[in-house]
């Protein structure tokens, strides 16, 4: 697997490549973990024109802005998306998509912490249809977001694409499927540990 995809290590001090082959593993699993995000976000965009419109409808909601600026919004999402998973799917552009979607989930965390602070109860809609409002569970999954891709491209920037084999790379996948899965379901996760209501 290694030397499929990375040049060999021969010659290197053993505790430098073990290092390198580490962060060729969070390269990988940065890069799942990205392209999963953003595909299921991109999908609950665009699956039907209804999508679209509602989704359209949450942006001018959040970003208080009118229905012709929330679909030009809407719709840069929805192109900024489709570049980011264009490009960290392509190896030789990996570094750009992840540059991307720390772009992009920084506007749409300062989307989010507008809504917060007019204390409207916008929902998020940021994986399609979702009627919990907007909360700092969602910034903070940004922040988090943010840091992944910011670290997994300095990795792919510190030439550390090299000596991954292939049941690294099943576990890095497995994580990252993992990790995809807490970021979707985010809100039924938060919901888990609300306080429940005290009755009178």
């Amino acid at each position: 697997m290694g030397d499929l995809f990375w040049p060999d290590n021969e010659g290197r001090d053993d505790h430098c490549w073990y290092g390198v082959a580490v962060m060729g593993y969070v390269v990988v699993w940065g890069r799942l973990l990205v392209l999963g995000v953003f595909l299921v976000s991109l999908a609950g965009k665009v699956r039907g024109r209804q999508a679209f419109r509602e989704f359209v409808v949450a942006t001018g909601t959040l970003l208080a802005v009118e229905r012709r600026w929330a679909r030009w919004l809407g719709s840069l999402a929805v192109a900024a998306e489709v570049g980011i998973v264009v490009l960290v799917a392509v190896p030789g552009t990996v570094p750009l998509g992840f540059a991307l979607a720390a772009v992009t989930l920084g506007g749409f965390g300062y989307a989010l912490v507008r809504a917060m602070g007019r204390g409207k109860g916008a929902s998020c809609r940021c994986f399609g249809a979702s009627e919990k409002p907007v909360g700092r569970h969602h910034v903070i999954r940004n922040v988090v977001l943010i840091g992944v891709a910011l670290v997994a491209m300095g990795a792919t920037f510190a030439g550390t694409s090299g000596g991954v084999e292939l049941p690294g790379v099943v576990i890095a996948a497995v994580a990252a499927a993992v990790c995809v899965l807490v970021v979707v379901r985010l809100d039924d996760i938060a919901e888990l540990f609300r306080p429940a209501p005290v009755g009178r």
